[in-house]
C-alpha cells in the first residue's frame, strides 16, 4: 500500500510538472509570436527587451533560452543600427538647444583626449583679474564646479562661501588651506585666494544661484577673516547659462556614449557603422 501510495505521488508531481512545462511553453510561444509582430513593425529594441525577458523568466527551460538566445542574434544587427538611429536623432536635438547658449561662452579643446572646457565670456582673465566674484566652470561633458575669486591686498585665508538671499542660504563645504583645490598667489601687495569647489562640494550654491539669479544674491567669504560681495547681475547670468549648459552637454554626452557602445557591437558582429 505504502509504495502504491509513493507511486501515485511522483505521478501527480509530473503531471503537475508537466502542466507548469506546458503552461510556460504556451506563454513562450505567444511571446515569440509577439516578437514576430514587433520586428514586422520594426521594433527591434522592444523585442529584444522582450527576447531578454524571456531568457530570466524561463532560465529553467534550455529549449526556451536557446531559441530566444537565437533570435536575439538574429536581430543584434537591427536593434543596434535601430538604436543608434534613435540616438542621432536625439543628439541632433540637444545640439540645437545646446548652440545658442555656447554664444556666451569661449571653448578650449581638450589636450590628449580630455575634454575641452567652456568659460563665459564675461568671466575671462582679462576681465575679472582684479575683482571678487564666483566665476562658474565647466567641460564638454557637462562637469560643471565653481571657483571662488578673492582679491585684495591682505590675506583672509577663506577655506568656503556662504551665499544667500534674503530667505534662504546655502553653505559649502570647507576645502582647508593647502588643499589642491584651494590655491593663494601674490604679486607684490596684491593677492589672490581661489578655491574650486568641485565634486558637489559646492553643497548645490550652483543651483541656488541659477534658481534665484532675478533676486539680490550675497556672498561671504569664510576665513581667518570675512569678505562679503553682492553679486553682479552679469555673474549671476552666467552661472545660471552655465548650469543650464552643464545640463545639455550631460544628456549629449550619455547620448554619444550609446551611440559608441553600439557602434562597437556592430564592430563585433562584423558589421560596418
Amino acid at each position: 500500500m505504502k509504495h502504491a501510495f509513493t507511486g501515485f505521488s511522483i505521478l501527480l508531481i509530473w503531471l503537475v510538472s508537466a502542466s507548469c512545462r506546458s503552461g510556460a511553453s504556451q506563454k513562450a510561444e505567444g511571446d515569440f509570436q509577439r516578437v514576430g509582430l514587433l520586428l514586422e513593425n520594426h521594433e527591434y529594441t522592444t523585442a529584444m527587451e522582450l527576447l531578454d525577458s524571456m531568457i530570466v523568466w524561463n532560465a529553467n527551460d534550455f529549449r526556451i533560452v536557446g531559441q530566444a538566445m537565437r533570435k536575439r542574434d538574429s536581430i543584434a544587427t537591427g536593434y543596434h543600427r535601430q538604436v543608434i538611429a534613435a540616438s542621432e536623432e536625439l543628439e541632433a536635438g540637444v545640439d540645437a538647444r545646446i548652440r545658442p547658449l555656447t554664444r556666451n561662452f569661449l571653448f578650449t579643446p581638450g589636450e590628449a583626449g580630455l575634454p575641452g572646457f567652456y568659460e563665459h565670456k564675461n568671466q575671462t582673465v582679462n576681465n575679472s583679474w582684479n575683482r571678487i566674484f564666483l566665476k562658474i566652470n565647466l567641460n564638454e561633458k557637462g562637469e560643471i564646479w565653481l571657483t571662488s575669486h578673492y582679491y585684495g591686498k591682505a590675506w583672509i585665508d577663506h577655506v568656503s562661501i556662504r551665499v544667500y538671499n534674503r530667505d534662504s542660504y546655502v553653505v559649502s563645504d570647507t576645502i582647508p588651506l593647502g588643499d589642491p583645490w584651494n590655491r593663494k598667489v601674490e604679486d607684490m601687495e596684491d593677492k589672490w585666494e581661489t578655491i574650486d569647489f568641485r565634486e558637489g562640494t559646492d553643497a548645490g550654491i550652483i543651483s541656488f544661484i541659477a534658481d534665484n539669479y532675478l533676486e539680490s544674491i550675497k556672498v561671504r567669504f569664510n576665513g581667518k577673516s570675512f569678505q562679503y560681495i553682492v553679486l553682479e547681475n552679469f555673474d549671476k547670468e552666467a552661472i545660471r547659462e552655465g548650469w543650464e549648459l552643464s545640463q545639455l552637454l550631460k544628456e549629449r554626452h550619455g547620448i554619444r556614449q550609446t551611440i559608441d557602445y553600439h557602434r562597437k557591437e556592430l564592430k563585433k558582429l562584423g558589421v560596418l557603422t
